[in-house]
Formats: C-alpha cells, sequence, structure tokens
C-alpha cells in the first residue's frame, strides 16, 4: 500500500539523519551513568540511548538548546561515539538549517557551524568534500565534478537513494545498490560507484529489507 505523504516525508528525513554515511548508533559507553538528571549532558546522554530515530533527533534538539556553546554540545557529544552517523558538523549543518524551531537555528552550536565566526575574505569559495566507505572498507573523500554532481554538500546519488527508499521501497534501493556495484571496475568512477553501492545497502539494512546477495564485478557464480 503506498505510503502517505506524511510517511514518506517522515521517512525521508529519518533516512537522511542517519544514512549519510554507517548506521546510528546509540551506545552508551561505560562511566556515564553519573550524568546530571536534566540539562545539556543528560539529553545528550538520553538521545544517545533512544531507540527511535525521531526520539532521538527531538532529544538532540533539546541539546543544542541546552547547551551553552558549540564546544559543550560537541563536548558531551563525543562521549557518545557513532550518537549519528556521520560526522557532527555535518549534523549540524543539516538539522541546524532544516530545524522549524528559529531557537534551534540560531542556537550557539548551530551559529558556530552555520554562519562563520568571521567574514572569509572576497572569492573565497569553500571547498565541498563527502566523505563516504566503499563496500570494501576503505573511506574516500568525494568532490563535486560533471560526472558527480551534488546537491548542497551531499552527492545527488546519495539523495537519490533515499527518496527512492520513500517512493519505491525495497525493490527500488536494491535495484540502485546493484546498479552502482556493477560499475566499481570503472576507471572513472569506480571508487565513487563502490561508496554509492554501499550506501544504498546501508539503507537497504536499515528499513530492514531482505535483499539479495550482492554480486560484484569478478566474483565467481554459485554452482
Amino acid at each position: 500500500m503506498p505510503a502517505s505523504p506524511l510517511r514518506r516525508s517522515t521517512l525521508r528525513t529519518t533516512i537522511v539523519v542517519a544514512f549519510l554515511g554507517p548506521l546510528l548508533a546509540a551506545c552508551t559507553p561505560p562511566g556515564q551513568e553519573a550524568a546530571p538528571a536534566t540539562g545539556c549532558a543528560a539529553t545528550v546522554r538520553e538521545a544517545s540511548q533512544a531507540a527511535e530515530p525521531d526520539r532521538q533527533v527531538d532529544l538532540l534538539d533539546v541539546a543544542l538548546l541546552s547547551c551553552a556553546s558549540y564546544d559543550r554540545f560537541r563536548g558531551e557529544m563525543v562521549k557518545y561515539p557513532g550518537i549519528v552517523g556521520y560526522d557532527l558538523d555535518t549534523y549540524l549543518a543539516v538539522r541546524c538549517v532544516r530545524a522549524d524551531d528559529e531557537n534551534i537555528r540560531t542556537s550557539p552550536a548551530c551559529a558556530a557551524v552555520v554562519a562563520p565566526p568571521t567574514t572569509p575574505p572576497p572569492n573565497t569559495v569553500a571547498e565541498v568534500v563527502f566523505v563516504g566507505d566503499t563496500l570494501d572498507g576503505r573511506r574516500i573523500e568525494i568532490r563535486p565534478s560533471e560526472l558527480i554532481p551534488f546537491e548542497g554538500d551531499t552527492p545527488a546519488v546519495v539523495q537519490q537513494t533515499v527518496d527512492i527508499a520513500v517512493e519505491s521501497g525495497c525493490d527500488g534501493v536494491q535495484a540502485q545498490r546493484d546498479l552502482w556495484a556493477g560499475r566499481i571496475d570503472d576507471p572513472t568512477i569506480g571508487d565513487e560507484a563502490s561508496v554509492f553501492a554501499q550506501h544504498a545497502q546501508n539503507v537497504l539494512d536499515y528499513i530492514q529489507c531482505v535483499s539479495t546477495p550482492l554480486t560484484l564485478p569478478g566474483d565467481e557464480p554459485d554452482t
């Protein structure tokens, strides 16, 4: 049955937050049980234990308002490695723009990431770099190019895979994975194709799809 517009929007937001990199993990490291019951530290700690991605995002929004500075927010976040699925500044750059609450968008942590502390010199252009994992476990940098257009600071293919998950479900994402896995030997785009295939596999796992095993170029078929 087709998903409602509200469900599609919620799913898209959830997948974007969780998959520009490894899967979201919410593990609490030992030795953190003594955090105060309220405030910045306690809210981040509660977010690290949240089972639902939407609940975690809501709690981190509260933490953005509770933490008095970017350094304080980062200091609490680094206690829980993997609390979000990718680099903290990337998470803030996305969340601080998309949050409906203006107080969140203008919080100290958001202001430190979204608005630079000083005015850059004229004609200064920040380099856009996306870091992703390949199928064989390497971490590579991807930059915008004629072959790999970006949407903002993310490769368009990554956003496309998220949209496919919302619109077409498991079959669509698996087809996307297999499409890019078939190009990993391409000398012009092989590493990037491997990242896009791995990202699609991450999305399949996250939305709990039962997918067929990935077959890579050169793999011997089962007999």
